[in-house]
């Protein structure tokens, strides 16, 4: 049985940085967004336990503690201590007996990183620029270029006509010398709200860029509901360059060596790998398509950018060491650690990709061992099977097997005790194996098996006709695609994030000052 804590003993922990620990809420994403979390945790929901929580938490003696729902926490302890890791705890009464112990909670996602952007916004006095200023100097042909620091596939979705894709804010850093014409050039670095603007404008003021640099206030979203349009599509990607300039890889040189961020050659990555009491997170802060030419055995391919938007989501050992792989000039690297210190309370290091590793990084755990279903098999006795889509929502609402219902694992009991007959065939893709929520279901005496292949392997054309789901949408947090009910979306998401450091003064979860002030002093 796993121990339960106190609300007060988890407070102590959590201000307790001497000891390496993970505290997660397992709870769907919206769930967790809009009931309210507390902001130490990481959320790796219950349905996706099995095959994140080897690379989250890579040591078995790592304490875990979990801290959500009662009856989900239990679950996940259950499983977790059958997987083997000997030291679960969970919250007492849950997030409920955190309210009323006066813990804090809150709404929203990403808190942490989301509150760092307002502060730095505030604290170094980052320039902003509205939409329609932005929009005057393209019309009057003033020398501009917009950075946009979001993901590729946000980028395709939609993005500011004239936009280049950069790879990220961190990355934008490393690659704008080939975007500004002279140092008159207005630089605007636009995300999908504020975040990344502010972090990938003030990044390359830091720099040292001569360029005027600002910020998009309230990024893409401001440009639809100022009247102008978006475009989609490739657009037009922003090169990375044949060499960094020499400014760059002096500036990181010199970022790396103010924050006391050490490189590590083959024999000191290994001798850290082989500490078994160290949790290590080898994380490629490089292009992704850098990270598919070439990258160390065991590392994750997180550019710079989205390691500092979702800290929470790689990060869920507090006080790891992080490992950040770049190459030979550092510029991304040493972008990345410039605010990740505000966010991470362990050691942080560099190294390159081309560092031989001997030492072999804790292996993932073992696959789940289920019943595998071929489709013939299914489709020539399909009435003794009950087809739950274990997808995601907007996957399974896009195309689906005919009378099959979406269902998350955490409804998975409550619709076997009303549907006691037949076998739960559970469906997943490419992206997605339930093989561990069927193994888990078997183990306490319910019917259950995968769809082999999953809908891939599926030899009639998908419906989106008749979607049941069990649960509603459950995980999904974003704002609508497009129309009156997106505008109305971040309308109310600007309000919360603007909000950020009022709600959360006095937390020292977010004392960003108190770290300002003791790397300036």
């Amino acid at each position: 049985m796993p121990t339960r804590i106190s609300a007060a003993d988890l407070r102590a922990l959590i201000e307790d940085e001497t000891t390496q620990i993970a505290f997660l809420d397992l709870r769907s994403p919206l769930r967790r967004d809009k009931d309210g979390h507390i902001a130490a945790t990481s959320n790796i929901p219950y349905q996706e336990l099995e095959p994140r929580i080897g690379r989250a938490v890579p040591h078995r003696d790592t304490p875990i503690v979990l801290a959500s729902e009662p009856e989900l926490d239990a679950r996940g302890a259950q499983i977790l201590q059958r997987l083997g890791y000997r030291d679960v705890r969970v919250l007492d009464g849950g997030i409920a007996a955190w309210r009323r112990a006066g813990g804090r909670v809150y709404t929203g996602t990403n808190v942490r990183s989301k509150t760092l952007g307002e502060w730095i916004e505030r604290r170094f006095g980052t320039p902003t620029v509205d939409a329609t200023t932005v929009r005057k100097w393209q019309e009057s042909g003033e020398d501009v270029v917009i950075v946009d620091s979001r993901t590729l596939a946000e980028y395709r979705h939609h993005h500011i006509p004239g936009g280049l894709y950069t790879g990220g804010g961190v990355e934008a850093v490393y690659r704008i010398s080939a975007a500004v014409r002279s140092p008159s050039t207005r630089v605007v670095v636009n995300c999908q709200g504020r975040t990344r603007g502010i972090v990938g404008a003030q990044s390359l003021i830091d720099l040292g860029l001569d360029n005027p640099v600002y910020s998009l206030r309230n990024g893409t979203p401001a440009w639809q509901e100022a009247g102008y349009e978006l475009a989609k599509g490739e657009g037009e990607h922003l090169p990375a360059p044949a060499q960094a300039p020499a400014a760059g890889r002096a500036w990181a040189e010199r970022t790396l060596r103010e924050l006391a961020v050490p490189s590590l050659g083959s024999a000191e990555l290994n001798a850290l790998l082989g500490e078994a009491s160290v949790t290590v997170y080898l994380l490629d802060v490089r292009s992704a398509e850098e990270y598919a030419a070439g990258h160390l055995p065991g590392s994750v391919s997180v550019p710079g950018g989205v390691l500092l938007q979702n800290t929470d989501d790689h990060l869920v050992v507090r006080g790891a060491h992080v490992v950040l792989i770049d190459g030979p000039d550092r510029i991304r690297a040493a972008g990345t650690a410039r605010w990740l210190r505000y966010l991470h309370d362990g050691p942080i290091s560099v190294t390159t990709p081309d560092t031989e590793i001997t030492a072999v990084p804790a292996p993932p755990l073992p696959a789940a061992d289920a019943e595998q279903i071929p489709w013939a098999r299914f489709a020539a006795d399909r009435g003794a099977h009950r087809v739950y889509d274990l997808r995601s929502s907007a996957a399974y609402l896009a195309g689906h097997i005919a009378g099959s219902v979406h269902a998350r694992r955490e409804t998975l009991d409550r619709l076997a005790a009303e549907t006691p007959d037949g076998t739960f065939l559970l469906v997943g893709d490419a992206t997605f194996d339930p093989s561990h929520i069927a193994a888990d279901l078997s183990g306490r005496g319910v019917r259950a098996a995968v769809l082999h292949g999953g809908v891939e392997a599926v030899a009639e054309p998908l419906t989106t006709a008749d979607p049941v789901l069990a649960a509603g949408v459950q995980d999904q947090v974003g704002p609508p695609d497009f129309g009156p009910e997106r505008d109305a979306w971040y309308r109310e998401y600007f309000a919360w994030e603007l909000s950020l450091l009022e709600q959360t003064a006095g937390d020292p979860l977010f004392d960003f000052e108190g770290i300002f002030r003791r790397w300036t002093s």
